[in-house]
């Protein structure tokens, strides 16, 4: 492979996202490829734009762009990126990125072949832009259209015959020092915190905490942690105490991950019944600790919690059904054995999600 490889996402906000553009760039360029990150314009405060310029994310402008007036400045800074930088690959994330590219590189005149990504299912994305990135995803610019589950890849099949031939599935995997750090902290054998229930995310609608903190109305010797920070927070915070379940549900705020995992490690049970997800980290996190997982029965989770064998590792429950899912936390919770049978499965899923094999199909696919 010849000639740098940028990654790049619509803005700089931390999540997910983020943290995978930075472990397989970082694997990349271990192996002795030039990579490099960027940005369209910076999100949220300014010390979120402080800490991505530490990761090493370039911005293209110095504030956010919103609107349409502010369309021509962003694709003219970024025409002028491509001009200067000639990258001989892009890999994109989030919609606006994933459309954006094509665009500009036809402009620029450059010969970079463009690998837009996909990390959660089309219909989260914007109507107007999800219907350009069936276009410009068949411009000859775009060598693939990567998706982080089969689940998310099944949801563009609407999409045209020329743009659905370009799709590749490459599951997200941990980066090899959260990997060891997880496996530290399994031998130790952590004490476990009696009833205690975790999860990690942001606490926005996508993560349907609601339904947790209903569902611990009937969980009486349970207590529910939410590891993260969000908009949402003073609206379940209000939930719970509506509920009758405040003095059972607690929010920890932000956390540094290696600081979250440790106390994840304590947990019982790790609970992640979100709307969507594209391949959830938190999740193969949860597996790696060899947590019981209680997710949501959508397709890009269930494929979650299925092995390569096609056994379920984890319990889904239906979106809204909260008191079925307290039911099945209450059980978890006042069953060791079934907690320790469903805890070897979670152990072993999370051991297969390998750092080396993405790695090494992203470098296969920006080969090609």
């Amino acid at each position: 492979m010849s000639g740098a490889i940028q990654f790049a996402m619509t803005h700089s906000e931390p999540g997910g996202l983020r943290e995978i553009w930075n472990d397989v760039s970082a694997g990349l360029a271990m192996r002795g490829h030039a990579v490099s990150r960027f940005v369209l314009y910076p999100g949220g405060e300014a010390e979120q734009r402080d800490a991505a310029e530490g990761e090493g994310w370039h911005h293209l402008l110095p504030e956010r762009a919103t609107g349409v007036a502010a369309l021509p400045r962003l694709l003219a800074a970024l025409v002028r990126h491509l001009r200067r930088t000639r990258p001989a690959a892009v890999v994109t994330a989030m919609p606006f990125a994933n459309v954006l590219m094509p665009l500009a590189v036809r402009l620029a005149g450059t010969s970079t072949r463009v690998f837009v990504s996909h990390h959660s299912p089309a219909d989260t994305h914007n109507p107007v832009l999800d219907r350009l990135d069936g276009w410009t995803g068949q411009l000859p610019c775009v060598a693939a259209v990567i998706c982080v589950s089969d689940a998310v890849a099944a949801s563009f099949d609407g999409k045209p015959a020329a743009y659905r031939a370009k799709r590749r599935t490459i599951h997200n995997a941990l980066p090899d020092r959260i990997e060891r750090l997880i496996d530290g902290l399994v031998e130790t054998a952590p004490t476990k915190v009696p009833g205690r229930i975790v999860a990690m995310g942001r606490l926005s609608a996508q993560k349907n905490y609601p339904q947790l903190i209903a569902a611990m109305a009937h969980v009486p010797r349970g207590h529910f942690e939410i590891v993260g920070a969000g908009e949402d927070e003073a609206a379940l915070r209000a939930l719970a105490l509506r509920y009758g379940v405040s003095e059972r549900v607690r929010f920890l705020g932000q956390m540094t991950r290696e600081q979250a995992l440790a106390h994840a490690a304590s947990a019982e049970v790790f609970a992640q019944v979100s709307h969507y997800e594209g391949h959830s980290l938190a999740l193969i996190e949860a597996a790696r600790l060899g947590l019981p997982l209680v997710v949501s029965q959508v397709p890009v989770q269930v494929e979650g919690i299925t092995d390569a064998g096609g056994a379920r590792c984890g319990i889904a429950v239906p979106i809204g059904d909260a008191r079925g899912l307290g039911i099945v936390l209450a059980r978890l919770l006042a069953d060791p054995q079934e907690r320790a049978a469903w805890s070897l499965r979670a152990r072993a899923l999370g051991l297969a999600a390998s750092n080396r094999a993405m790695v090494d199909a992203y470098e296969r696919l920006l080969a090609r």
